[in-house]
């Protein structure tokens, strides 16, 4: 059974990211109800709800009556977590909000999704995740700012400011603004901060025998999809610091093969893909991997010259072979390559089948359906194959007659449950006490520790010699905060044993390196679990656990194989692939990571046993795209979002328009919307039109509704627009690229640790994101910078028992290095 089996959960949320937090919990065996009002939940026409209410009941109630109140309180009372993604205040008018509900139940985890928070000047604006983009200035960051926002913030030119990129390079569509995301990358933010905060409040109850509230908003999520480019920092002129990855003149390893297929490599190879086209397509040594290649295209600013300087080169000699022959050779010569996939294509790939990261599910309306499978793999615990979406009120019988056994226990079982929490244990944060260590690379592995640390955990990581390099750069700085870090030579004997030592101490152990290699120096599962039989042990991938998994892989490539390049781009409209700046790959396998190891913790807190954690890139990114949906046969398919291949937007009424001053993005998706648009334009005549009258006909005619409402937004600016849509309530906002400015100016975005100033060795005073985590009673927290390597070495060693004679004898043995303060 699923970790989660017994816990009831009441899921109130519409749109995306509730429903897929929901999805989450069914997933790992908790019973999730779908309470929907009297019709049905309105955004039932979302592709994804296929797929994000798998697992779940449904019943109708109609929250506006006192009948259907008195019944939901009598589910809420002996629930165990309410999702709910009201605006501010609306559930303090039902009678349902936080204060009501856990007085009655003290024990209920009570999660609250918002755009910006429960109060404050933006709590009323609309949460929808083009526009929450659009405010923030997140659309700006999905290309990349040129020269970087980081020389923006810290009060510099940027990187490089007078280059040019040449022809090709230019990443995205050729023309200036904002970028409107196929992916809808801040409401995917937004749930996965939703479902660990969840599972940690779950946790922590195990623990204190309360529940509490946690806040999730979609301003967090912008924050968590901004992580590496939203810094400011007193000395950007560090060596090694910034970085061309998130600069829009970098063209991102884009090529079109032979068979019009494009690829993504990662990072481009100049003389793997000169030497495979000059060798035709065979191994050999004139064809170098990354290890033996003598020019390897650094991440420093002034790289970008040696990416232009090779890109026609590159182009062409890609665009000799076929898509097949380069991810063969890139395989085996250990390339990362992988062509660029729609959704459809990816969940038809028999491998993620195979591996359980796709399913097949029997939905009765369209029959059987391939769908996002397990992302979140825990040994001890293989969940049940799920069941379908259900229809509206499905089960609403089946709900009535609980609530009408609740209601008759209802004080009995507010009663018992109030008493209970009368023995509750302190606890400061959810993972208080939890000792991990990061053995990580890169970002996909590290995120997720740092996830961790932010829920109280004390995290040490384990770093290598050279690693100063990689830690000098503002990347490894999004994803390394708040962590311990001792530097050990993992091939010399003397530094495993003070490894051992460590794992015989610790309650988690994770990293991402590959598993063979973990098994070469001694560090699987297998080994270290003789050393510490409750261990949680946590393995994260690139792609899937098959054949592909020897092959390297990285958020890139995930990202190609699972289908959000191609969502991203327009390539549904013929669009070029798009690697989001904004990707939730590494950052989002880091979050399930946490989640797995929370909810491994949450296991052995209640049964003593540890146990393996698997998560992946790939598994993330098919998350991401979870909109999609497709039957085996590949011949039906779910209406997912088609964006057009200038990346203005996913249709006329959801889109960005460019303005005779800025750019605006609009939401007119119910027929109010509509209604209110056509009256502050002063084009009344498109309601009567024949091709814009129903939303099926607007539908259909979408290319040319947009062509006149472009030619209507260039008449006036942003602002004027902004305000004219607002009085008439047309969700609208302006794309404002100066928002982070502001926020990290904001003491008030500082007190509530949306951003945290801290002081860094390397690049002095910086601020950055602070806090993801909104818990009530086990507040999150925040330790300190991001890390250098070897900074508590000694510290470390002393606390696990070494002498000081010892330290010393290790540190002159080359065995381990400390980089603190003598």
């Amino acid at each position: 059974m699923g970790v989660l089996d017994g816990l009831e959960v009441l899921d109130l949320s519409w749109g995306m990211s509730g429903p897929m937090t929901g999805m989450l919990l069914a997933d790992h065996g908790a019973r999730v109800t779908k309470i929907e009002p009297p019709g049905g939940d309105p955004w039932r026409h979302l592709s994804g709800y296929r797929v994000w209410n798998r697992g779940k009941r449904s019943a109708v109630l109609d929250l506006k009556s006192q009948v259907g109140r008195d019944r939901f309180k009598a589910l809420a009372a002996s629930a165990d977590v309410l999702i709910e993604s009201f605006k501010p205040g609306t559930s303090e008018r039902l009678g349902i909000d936080y204060s009501t509900m856990s007085a009655c139940n003290p024990r209920l985890v009570y999660c609250s999704i918002t755009a910006y928070g429960p109060d404050g000047s933006d709590s009323e604006r609309p949460g929808i995740d083009a526009l929450v983009a659009a405010r923030t200035g997140q659309q700006w960051e999905v290309r990349g700012i040129k020269g970087g926002t980081i020389g923006r913030l810290s009060g510099t030119a940027g990187m490089m400011p007078d280059l040019e990129a040449p022809a090709g390079c230019w990443v995205g569509p050729d023309r200036p603004g904002p970028l409107f995301s196929g992916v809808p990358w801040v409401s995917l933010a937004t749930f996965y901060i939703a479902s660990v905060g969840i599972n940690a409040a779950i946790r922590a109850r195990e623990i204190t025998g309360r529940g509490q509230h946690v806040n999730a908003s979609m301003l967090q999520g912008v924050l968590a999809t901004t992580v590496a480019a939203w810094q400011q920092v007193e000395r950007p002129d560090a060596p090694f610091f910034e970085t061309w990855v998130l600069d829009p003149r970098a063209p991102k390893g884009f090529f079109q093969a032979a068979d019009g297929r494009w690829l993504h490599h990662w990072v481009p190879l100049p003389e793997f893909i000169l030497g495979a086209a000059a060798n035709g397509m065979k191994a050999s040594d004139d064809v170098p991997g990354p290890k033996t290649a003598s020019l390897r295209v650094s991440t420093a600013p002034e790289d970008m010259v040696v990416l232009h300087t090779y890109q026609d080169q590159l182009c062409e000699a890609v665009a000799a072979y076929p898509s097949a022959d380069w991810v063969r050779l890139a395989a085996e010569v250990g390339v990362p390559v992988q062509t660029v996939r729609s959704p459809e294509e990816a969940l038809l790939d028999p491998e993620l089948l195979s591996d359980g990261c796709v399913i097949e599910v029997d939905d009765p309306e369209v029959g059987r359906i391939r769908q996002v499978g397990r992302v979140v793999e825990l040994a001890r615990h293989r969940p049940d194959h799920p069941s379908p979406a259900p229809s509206v009120g499905q089960d609403t019988a089946e709900v009535m007659a609980e609530t009408d056994a609740l209601l008759d226990g209802l004080r009995l079982t507010a009663d018992q449950r109030a008493s209970t929490s009368d023995t509750a244990i302190a606890l400061a944060s959810p993972l208080d006490g939890v000792l991990v260590l990061d053995l990580g690379l890169a970002v996909a592995g590290p995120f997720g520790t740092q996830v961790l640390a932010q829920l109280g955990a004390r995290v040490i990581k384990v770093n290598t010699f050279t690693d100063k390099f990689w830690f000098s750069n503002h990347i490894a700085m999004c994803c390394n905060r708040d962590k311990e870090s001792i530097t050990l030579n993992l091939k010399d004997p003397e530094a495993m044993s003070v490894l051992y030592r460590l794992v015989e101490r610790a309650d988690v152990v994770q990293h991402n390196m590959r598993y063979d290699a973990a098994e070469r120096l001694g560090i699987d599962y297998d080994s270290l679990r003789q050393l510490n039989p409750r261990l949680v042990y946590c393995h994260t991938l690139g792609h899937e656990q098959g054949p592909r998994g020897q092959d390297p892989g990285n958020d890139q490539t995930a990202a190609a194989l699972a289908g959000t390049e191609w969502l991203d781009g327009g390539l549904d409209h013929g669009g070029r692939p798009v690697w989001s700046c904004t990707s939730l790959g590494d950052t989002g396998n880091g979050f399930l990571s946490a989640l797995g190891i929370i909810q491994a913790l949450y296991d052995r807190d209640r049964t003593g046993f540890g146990q393996l954690v698997r998560t992946s890139i790939l598994y993330a990114h098919l998350l991401n795209a979870s909109t999609a949906w497709v039957t085996p046969d590949g011949a039906v398919t779910g209406e997912r979002q088609v964006p057009d291949a200038q990346q203005y937007g996913w249709g006329a009424l959801y889109r960005l328009y460019e303005t005779a001053e800025g750019w605006l993005c609009v939401a007119a998706l119910d027929e109010a919307a509509w209604v209110g648009l056509c009256g502050a334009a002063g084009r009344e005549d498109l309601r009567t039109d024949e091709r814009f009258a129903s939303p099926a006909s607007r539908r259909t005619h979408d290319f040319e509704l947009a062509s006149e409402l472009a030619d209507v937004f260039r008449g006036r600016s942003a602002a004027a627009w902004y305000h004219e849509l607002d009085d008439r309530g047309v969700p609208c906002e302006i794309s404002d690229p100066d928002y982070v400015v502001r926020l990290f100016a904001d003491a008030t975005a500082e007190r509530q640790r949306l951003v945290s100033t801290l002081s860094h060795r390397v690049v002095g005073r910086m601020k950055m994101a602070g806090l993801y985590f909104d818990l009530s009673d086990t507040p999150g927290r925040i330790w300190g910078p991001p890390l250098w390597p070897g900074q508590d070495t000694r510290r470390i060693l002393d606390e696990i028992g070494y002498s000081h004679h010892e330290v010393e004898k290790l540190i002159a043995s080359g065995a381990v290095e400390d980089t603190g303060a003598r």
